[in-house]
């Protein structure tokens, strides 16, 4: 079964609502599309998938925590789990990435790739912390009571996949423990700007701060518990691959094929390229 979480905010994309839908459509014994939303979805959604509307918190891995523990997935599933601002550009990418995760043996793929994040310090406190209650607290203690023994040494240089897009089989998501943050843990994000859209965390914090704490927890797992050579991308593009182009909070990245982040941090990173062991 191939089985697509797709973290439901934005619910803009025409290639994702109506490309899901056919597929689904064509394929009903073979792919299982699930909506996990963290606000009411739009009727399209309500009207061609499943879908369940869980408590906002946690980012986009609360989404996708809150979905598994929701739904009967098999081991050998392959998961998809994706935010809701992508463009699909070639469907094709399912097929690529199901033979390299069933027959090449990698664990996680990711879409275009991301940076590397160097001495990550998961014992580094964190002064302002989501809520009251867990100020001063380090990262380490937002992860799962039952996974911190994974947190065991320091890793030199992370290599991470952004929570967008990634697969990997429903065993591999055992093996890692699920997703973190805890669960008390999930809080959602404020309104601050009516005018702009802008949301933000306690303390003045934007969406930024905990969108890149809770994913890094989640790649030292990957990191820790993996070889670099079991983590796959479809690109070293950032953001894009022929497949598909990751959204900006539910806006299309100008240029993002010839942009200058894209080439010089990543598509001219001849060690990068090593690391992943592909270059589509």
């Amino acid at each position: 079964m191939l089985r697509f979480i797709i973290c439901g905010w934005h619910m803009n994309q025409k290639s994702v609502l109506e490309g899901f839908n056919e597929l689904q459509k064509q394929n009903p014994d073979e792919v299982h599309v699930f909506w996990s939303c963290h606000k009411e979805p739009i009727d399209f959604i309500k009207e061609n998938f499943d879908y369940k509307v869980f408590p906002n918190g946690g980012e986009e891995y609360g989404a996708y925590e809150q979905a598994i523990n929701y739904l009967d997935i098999d081991d050998e599933d392959i998961c998809f789990f994706m935010h809701d601002d992508l463009v699909i550009k070639n469907f094709e990418f399912i097929y690529y990435i199901s033979d390299n995760l069933l027959i090449d043996g990698y664990k996680i793929c990711g879409n275009g790739a991301n940076y590397l994040v160097h001495d990550y310090d998961y014992n580094k406190v964190i002064d302002i912390g989501i809520k009251e209650e867990f100020d001063g607290m380090r990262a380490v203690d937002y992860v799962k009571e039952e996974n911190r023994h994974i947190f065991d040494k320091p890793i030199k240089k992370l290599l991470s996949v952004r929570p967008s897009f990634l697969a990997m089989q429903y065993k591999t998501v055992k093996e890692i423990g699920g997703f973190e943050p805890r669960y008390d843990a999930y809080v959602a994000a404020d309104l601050v700007n009516e005018e702009t859209g802008e949301y933000g965390y306690r303390g003045g914090k934007g969406l930024s701060s905990w969108g890149n704490e809770f994913p890094n927890l989640n790649n030292y797992k990957y990191n820790r518990l993996f070889d670099y050579n079991q983590i796959c991308f479809l690109s070293t593009r950032y953001l894009h691959s022929d497949y598909i182009h990751e959204c900006a909070r539910g806006n299309i990245v100008e240029d993002y094929e010839n942009s200058e982040e894209s080439q010089t941090k990543f598509y001219k990173n001849d060690q990068l390229k090593k690391i992943m062991g592909r270059d589509k």
